[in-house]
C-alpha cells in the first residue's frame, strides 16, 4: 500500500490585491498549489508576476493596503487567521524566509551578532556562549571570511553578497521545517551561489526541509527544484515536474523563460553572432591603455588607543589595452575589484599609482575641468539605476543632464535628441515625465543606458548592468548594447559576476582575483580551455538550465577558508608552493600560455584539490 504523504504546506484559491489610487489591483488571482516534507517547489516568473506576494501573504507580510483571501495553511495552522502573536510563535523557528532583499530585512543600528542573538532568544533555548558560537558558525559555513569580525559589524560595513548571506544564515539558524527563499542566490557569486544550493539541499536532505523557491533563474530552478510552477500576471500558467517543464515546456512563455536564459555551455547564441568584429591589427594601446593601476585604501584595524592601519589593495597591478569597438568581460567575485578598477579608469577613484591613457594621453593628475572634458566619451551605466537616477527628476531630464553639460543645443533641440534615444532604447515617448519609482527596473536600466548613450560616447562601462533583470528583460537589455554598439562603434568594458552573460556579449576577457588579473583571454579560448584553476571553479560553478546536465555536473571545490583581502599571503591561495620558499606577500606573475591568453602562476589543480 503506497504511503500517503501529507503536504507541510498548501494554499487553496488565494487571491490578493491592493487598494491603489488607480483602484484596485489584482496581484495573486486564485493560485493553488502544495509542498510536501523534504520537497523543494520552484516557483518561477519575471517582477510583477506575483511570486513574492503569495508567501508574504503566508508570512503575515502583506502591505497596509493588501488583502487576502482563501486559505493557507502550515502544519495544520490556518495562517491567514492567525494573530500576529499567533504567527511570531510559528513563523522564524518553524517557517522562515530568505528576503530578497537584506538591507531592507537587517535592522541598521543592531550588529549582525545582536540580530542573530534575537532570533536564537526567541526561537532557541541557548546559553549566550552557545549562541555566538552558532552564529559564527553559520556565517562561517556561508562562506564569510573573518566571521568573528563580521558578528561585530552593522549591515552598511558589509558587501550586498555578504548582506544576503547574513540573511541566509538568520533564515537558517532555528533549522526550520519550511524555507521560503525570495531569489536568494540573485546578488552573489557563482561560487558562493553554489555552496548556498548546496547548503538549502543538504537541510532538505538531511532534516526534511520543505523549500520553496522564489527565482527567475532557470539555472537554479533546473538543479534544486523536484516540481515547478510558472506564474505570469498572478497567475500559474503552468505546472509539473522540472524535466517535463524544461524538456517539454507547453505554454508560450515558459518557452520564452527558458530561451531567454544566457548558457555557460552554449557559445553559438544570437548575441554573439551580432558582435562587431574587430580589426586585431589594431593595437588598444593608442585607444584605452591601463598600465600596472594599484588602488589602496586604509583600513583601521582594531580599536582602544593604539588602533592599527592595514593597506587593503582593492585593485594591485592592473594592466590591459581595449581597441575600439571591442567589449571586454571583467569577471571575478565580490571584493575582486571589478567596480573599483572601473571607477579608476574614469578618474572616479584616483589611482594610488599606475597610469591610465585615453587615445594616448594619460587622465591621472588631470584637473576637474580637464577631466570633464573627457568625460563626454567616458561613461558608465552602474548596477542600481534607480539609486544612480535623482529622485526629483523626471526620465526625460534625467536622460537630458549629460546633454545639458556636454552640448550646446537650445532646450527643444535637446528635448528632440531625447526622445528619439528613448525611442532608440525602447522607452515609450509617454513616459517622459513620469519619475523612476515609477518604472520597473528593466525600464530604469534602459533610462540609464540612455543617459550614457545620448552624448554618443566611444567608451561605456557597464557596471553589473543587468545582474538584478529578469531574464527576458536582461536579453532585450544585451542586445539592446550590441546593437548600440554596432551603431556607435562602442567599446565596453562590461563587469560582471555571471559568466554565462560575459560569454555572450565579450570578445576578450580578463578574470580578478583579490585586485589582481589571474587570466586574461579571448572569450572562445577562455571557455573552451580555462587554465587557471579560480577560472575552472568559476565556470564549474555556474547553474546551466538542463536538469540532466546540471545534476550530473560536480562543482570545483578548492578546499581552505576564503581569504582576507587584509591578508598579505592571501594571493597565494592557488599557489600554497611558494608559502615556504618566498619572502612573505610574494606575488603570482601573469605569464603567456599561449598567443594572447596569459595565465598567474598556479599550482596544479589536483595538487590544490589534494590539500588538507
Amino acid at each position: 500500500m503506497t504511503e500517503i504523504i501529507k503536504p507541510i504546506f498548501s494554499v487553496d484559491d488565494l487571491r490578493i490585491s491592493f487598494a491603489t489610487h488607480d483602484g484596485e489591483v489584482e496581484a495573486v488571482k486564485g493560485v493553488s498549489f502544495s509542498i510536501n516534507p523534504g520537497e523543494c517547489v520552484g516557483i518561477v516568473g519575471e517582477s510583477g508576476s506575483g511570486k513574492s506576494q503569495t508567501f508574504m501573504a503566508a508570512m503575515g507580510l502583506l502591505a497596509k493596503n493588501g488583502r487576502a483571501k482563501g486559505d493557507i495553511i502550515f502544519q495544520g495552522h490556518h495562517l491567514l487567521s492567525l494573530s500576529t502573536a499567533e504567527l511570531n510563535r510559528v513563523r522564524g523557528k518553524n517557517m522562515s524566509m530568505i528576503f530578497q532583499d537584506p538591507l531592507t530585512s537587517l535592522t541598521p543600528h543592531l550588529t549582525i551578532l545582536e540580530q542573530m542573538r534575537e532570533v536564537s532568544s526567541l526561537h532557541m533555548d541557548l546559553s549566550r556562549e552557545e549562541t555566538d558560537r552558532l552564529c559564527a558558525q553559520w556565517l562561517d559555513r556561508v562562506r564569510i571570511a573573518e566571521s568573528k569580525r563580521r558578528l561585530n559589524q552593522y549591515p552598511h560595513e558589509l558587501s550586498g553578497g555578504m548582506r544576503q548571506r547574513v540573511m541566509i544564515a538568520m533564515s537558517m539558524l532555528c533549522q526550520p521545517s519550511l524555507l521560503i527563499a525570495d531569489e536568494p542566490t540573485t546578488a552573489l557569486d557563482v561560487t558562493v551561489q553554489a555552496e548556498i544550493l548546496d547548503l538549502m539541499d543538504e537541510l532538505k536532505r538531511e532534516s526534511g526541509t520543505a523549500i520553496a523557491l522564489i527565482t527567475h533563474d532557470m539555472g537554479v530552478m533546473a538543479r534544486m527544484c523536484d516540481r515547478l510552477h510558472v506564474m505570469r500576471r498572478g497567475e500559474y500558467v503552468e505546472e509539473g515536474l522540472t524535466e517535463d517543464i524544461f524538456y517539454n515546456p507547453q505554454h508560450d512563455y515558459t518557452k520564452m523563460l527558458i530561451d531567454s536564459m544566457p548558457r555557460i555551455d552554449s557559445p553559438d547564441r544570437q548575441h554573439n553572432k551580432n558582435q562587431m568584429p574587430i580589426d586585431e591589427s589594431v593595437s588598444g594601446a593608442d585607444f584605452l591603455k591601463v598600465d600596472d593601476v594599484k588602488v589602496h585604501f586604509d583600513v583601521t584595524v582594531g580599536g582602544g588607543l593604539w588602533p592599527k592601519k592595514l593597506p587593503l589593495k582593492a585593485v594591485d597591478g592592473v594592466s590591459f589595452e581595449l581597441r575600439k569597438g571591442e567589449t571586454l568581460g571583467i569577471v571575478g567575485e565580490s571584493g575582486c575589484g571589478k567596480s573599483t578598477l572601473a571607477r579608476s579608469v574614469l578618474q572616479l577613484i584616483p589611482p594610488s599609482a599606475g597610469s591610465v591613457c585615453w587615445l594616448g594621453k594619460p587622465l591621472n593628475g588631470l584637473k576637474k575641468e580637464e577631466l570633464k572634458d573627457k568625460r563626454k566619451d567616458l561613461q558608465i551605466v552602474f548596477q542600481d539605476p534607480l539609486a544612480s537616477l535623482d529622485p526629483r527628476m523626471t526620465i526625460a531630464d534625467s536622460i537630458m543632464e549629460p546633454l545639458q553639460t556636454f552640448s550646446s543645443l537650445s532646450r527643444s533641440e535637446m528635448k528632440e535628441e531625447v526622445l528619439k534615444m528613448m525611442d532608440r532604447v525602447g522607452l515609450d515617448r509617454n513616459m517622459q515625465n513620469r519619475y523612476p519609482h515609477e518604472l520597473s527596473g528593466g525600464q530604469n536600466q534602459r533610462v540609464g543606458i540612455a543617459r550614457a548613450m545620448i552624448v554618443k560616447p566611444k567608451l561605456v562601462i557597464c557596471d553589473e548592468a543587468v545582474s538584478a533583470l529578469d531574464v527576458s528583460v536582461q536579453a532585450q537589455i544585451i542586445q539592446l548594447l550590441m546593437d548600440l554598439q554596432q551603431e556607435f562603434q562602442l567599446s565596453i568594458l562590461f563587469i560582471s559576476h555571471d559568466l554565462a552573460v560575459v560569454r555572450e556579449v565579450s570578445h576578450r576577457i580578463m578574470v580578478l582575483y583579490l585586485g589582481r588579473v589571474i587570466e586574461l583571454a579571448k572569450s572562445e579560448d577562455l571557455y573552451a580551455n580555462p587554465v587557471h584553476p579560480y577560472t575552472q571553479q568559476l565556470i564549474s560553478a555556474v547553474p546551466v538550465p538542463d536538469p540532466k546536465i546540471e545534476r550530473e555536473r560536480k562543482a570545483i571545490k578548492i578546499p581552505g577558508e576564503l581569504p582576507s583581502p587584509m591578508n598579505p599571503d592571501a594571493q597565494l591561495k592557488f599557489l600554497p608552493s611558494k608559502l615556504k620558499t618566498e619572502k612573505k606577500g610574494y606575488l603570482p606573475k601573469l605569464l603567456e600560455h599561449s598567443p594572447g591568453h596569459f595565465v598567474a602562476e598556479h599550482d596544479a589543480l589536483d595538487q590544490l584539490l589534494a590539500q588538507d
